[in-house]
């Protein structure tokens, strides 16, 4: 891999240099290499669900008592990763349909999933044009809930989640420009993250119902604030047959809507995020959907999705000094379970469907000088778990804490 990927690379710079010193093209070709060498150490005070052998850290697990009554999961644990290293290219220089074009690809070290790590994984690849005051992008990028003006400047890699949400996916996109406001509007399908459902997590569930993932924003942008609202609507179906080898048609649809705010000037960044949000799962966001009812001649299921509110605020500080800058940062996350859209009968597809509410609190602070940067963040998150009444919300809860203590090195390129 070490091998092809450093041919990739010399190929990719001789491509680039013939482009550029070419007489024979009216316009240059521009092919940007850049990415970062990046290395994570963490300690977790307890039992974490996660993803890549727990360095995309999401919640405490719940209280598991061995039969001396002492609970297993309340162990500590702690890792080292270089894993999330990651490349990029972009390449300009080509126009197209009265468009200015531009590619880009984009890969780290983290695998598909935790049986593939340390292997070339596909973080974005797109194409986009760019008119006057239209833009159209094609394939795969950041889910348009991931709002790349405004996301939570925090150490872990999971940049927020489960209180933000997380999600590349193939889609397509066309963004209008109107001054200073922009409208959004997308299609989007499955691959990497996926709603969990009968059969695990899978593509499958939109591409069987025949129904892309329908995403609709608005945002203000001037030079100190950004602001946006957004609604996305989602259909799934969750089985082809039934148990009796039927085919059943029937679906599970889910809205949610979001609003965020930014402010930033030199010095100063104050970031906030707001969610009502249905069966979000594939956003590695809490929440899912459950079995409302079972037709118990055919085993033809309805569904009906859970509702959870999540917030999270982010204040950032920037002071320079001669060599070096300092960035302290402060994260403040909060979700609610509101339950099931209608009584369900106790089987869910979900993540964390029994946990009543969470919150988190994560200090940072970050070193710059040149190309490096090296950070600490204490990442404080606490999970209550309880029982799930029949219209889906939590009782008799009780608390569980997990402290991540990470440090991390950047090199940039």
């Amino acid at each position: 891999m070490k091998h092809i990927l450093l041919s990739l690379i010399v190929l990719l710079s001789i491509i680039s240099a013939k482009a550029q010193d070419s007489t024979k093209t009216e316009k240059k070709i521009k092919i940007g290499i850049h990415g970062f060498i990046k290395t994570d150490f963490w300690y977790d005070s307890r039992q974490v669900a996660y993803a890549r052998e727990g360095l995309f850290t999401l919640f405490p697990k719940d209280i598991n008592n061995d039969k001396f009554g002492n609970d297993i999961n309340g162990e500590s644990s702690f890792n080292y990763s270089a894993i999330t290293s990651r490349l990029n290219f972009r390449i300009d220089g080509f126009d197209a349909f009265g468009a200015k074009t531009f590619g880009f690809i984009e890969a780290d070290f983290s695998g598909a999933s935790n049986v593939t790590i340390n292997t070339f994984r596909l973080r974005h690849a797109y194409l986009q044009f760019n008119w006057s005051k239209t833009e159209l992008l094609l394939g795969q990028y950041w889910h348009p809930l991931f709002v790349t003006e405004v996301f939570p400047t925090v150490i872990s890699l999971n940049t927020g989640a489960p209180f933000q949400a997380f999600n590349r996916s193939p889609q397509i996109r066309l963004t209008q420009h109107f001054g200073k406001i922009k409208l959004i509007a997308a299609l989007i399908a499955q691959r990497d993250y996926s709603n969990i459902g009968p059969d695990g997590r899978s593509f499958s569930y939109m591409s069987n119902s025949l129904t892309p993932n329908a995403h609709l924003q608005l945002q203000y942008k001037s030079d100190n604030n950004t602001f946006g609202i957004a609604g996305d609507f989602k259909s799934l179906r969750p089985r082809l047959n039934s148990d009796s080898l039927i085919i059943t048609t029937n679906t599970i649809n889910s809205l949610s809507y979001m609003a965020y705010y930014k402010f930033s000037n030199k010095t100063f960044e104050f970031k906030t995020k707001f969610m009502l949000a249905e069966n979000i799962t594939e956003q590695l966001m809490l929440g899912g959907y459950a079995i409302a009812s079972i037709d118990t001649i055919n085993d033809f299921r309805t569904y009906t999705p859970t509702q959870h509110f999540s917030i999270w605020t982010n204040f950032i500080y920037h002071k320079s000094f001669k060599k070096f800058s300092i960035h302290p940062a402060l994260f403040l996350g909060y979700s609610k379970n509101l339950g099931t859209k209608e009584n369900n009968i106790g089987i869910y597809y979900a993540t964390g469907h029994n946990i009543d509410n969470m919150l988190r609190i994560a200090p940072s602070i970050s070193f710059k000088s040149g190309n490096t940067m090296l950070s600490l963040e204490w990442e404080i998150t606490q999970a209550y778990y309880g029982t799930n009444e029949i219209d889906g919300t939590v009782s008799n809860t009780h608390a569980v804490t997990n402290n991540r203590l990470l440090f991390t090195g950047f090199y940039f390129f």
